[in-house]
């Protein structure tokens, strides 16, 4: 629940995908949704290996907000990622970072390949903008699964009520 408004916030499972771990140890499985303002987030959802994971909904606005506090130099390593996850999974911003990756928002750099470096995210937001073009109205499905009590989580391409 939105502690703010007392609203429950809902996102829509735009996109499921697997990815490499950044060891390559493990397989991760993700989410990117979207909320009814249009909001990119992201959810891990299963880790092959084994290691423990936080599977909140992380808003890219988060994620961009703390990239962009990073000197333009600095490299980004999971440790940057830290800070979205507080008193959490050690294992959850090296995972997010493997999501970042395969999505194409960051890159191994040629230099070190445990850091990495942004990337143009042009590409990562067409694929968005058009999974929520082709989406079902998000605003609509959150509120019809309001209107139950917000009781349910559903599978794909439905609302998923998110905790805050």
């Amino acid at each position: 629940m939105n502690t703010e408004t007392n609203q429950a916030v809902y996102v829509t499972i735009l996109k499921t995908a697997s990815c490499p771990s950044l060891s390559g140890k493990s397989t991760l499985t993700y989410n990117v949704g979207g909320n009814a303002a249009s909001e990119i987030q992201f959810q891990l959802l299963a880790n092959d290996g084994g290691g423990y994971f936080n599977n909140d909904w992380i808003p890219y606005v988060g994620i961009q907000e703390v990239l962009n506090q990073l000197p333009n130099s600095q490299e980004i390593t999971s440790s940057t990622l830290r800070s979205i996850y507080p008193s959490k999974s050690t294992n959850s911003p090296g995972f997010l970072l493997a999501v970042l990756k395969s999505l194409g928002l960051v890159r191994t750099l040629k230099t070190n390949r445990r850091c990495y470096e942004l990337i143009d995210p042009s590409a990562f937001m067409a694929e968005v903008n058009a999974l929520l073009e082709s989406a079902p109205d998000i605003a609509m499905a959150a509120t019809a699964n309001a209107n139950t009590g917000g009781r349910k989580l559903t599978l794909k391409d439905k609302p998923m009520k998110v905790k805050d």
